[in-house]
C-alpha cells in the first residue's frame, strides 16, 4: 500500500457503469440515461492510467461507453458482480477468466443514439460485440 499512485507498481480501480439518477417509481430502481462516464470521472481515470499501470474493472449492470478507458487502462475487466477477492485473482492471473459479453458495448453515445431501438445488435461499430470472449478464456 502506498500513499500516492505514482509510487505504486499497479493501481486497481473498480467503477460502476454510468447512469443518470431519475425520478419516478421504476426509474429509481433501474439505471438509465447516458452510457458515457461523466467528463470529470473519465478525466480522473485517464490521469490515473497515465500515471501508473492501471487495471480498471467496470461493473456492467448495463452497457457502458468504455472506448477511452480501453485505450488508457493496462487491463480492462467487465465485471458482473464478482467479489473483491475473485476480482483481484483475475487481475493478477491467479485464475483464468472465462466468459462472453451478454450485450454489445458501443463505441460512442452517438452510435447508441443512431441505432434503431427495435433492432437487436444495430449499434454501428461497437467497441466489443455481444459474445466477445474474454482474452484468457
Amino acid at each position: 500500500m502506498v500513499g500516492r499512485p505514482e509510487d505504486a507498481d499497479l493501481t486497481v480501480v473498480r467503477v460502476h457503469a454510468p447512469y443518470e439518477s431519475r425520478e419516478g417509481f421504476l426509474e429509481r430502481h433501474f439505471h438509465a440515461g447516458s452510457l458515457d462516464f461523466p467528463a470529470t470521472e473519465l478525466a480522473r481515470l485517464r490521469a490515473l492510467c497515465a500515471t501508473v499501470p492501471t487495471a480498471v474493472g467496470v461493473f456492467l449492470d448495463r452497457a457502458a461507453i468504455l472506448t477511452e478507458l480501453a485505450a488508457a487502462a493496462t487491463t480492462l475487466i467487465a465485471d458482473f458482480g464478482a467479489d473483491d477477492d475473485l476480482f483481484l485473482d483475475a487481475v493478477f492471473g491467479m485464475h483464468p477468466t472465462a466468459g462472453t459479453l451478454p450485450f454489445d458495448l458501443p463505441s460512442s453515445m452517438t452510435a447508441v443514439e443512431d441505432a434503431r431501438e427495435d433492432v437487436p445488435f444495430d449499434t454501428r461499430e461497437p467497441l466489443f460485440r455481444c459474445g466477445h470472449p474474454s482474452p484468457r478464456s
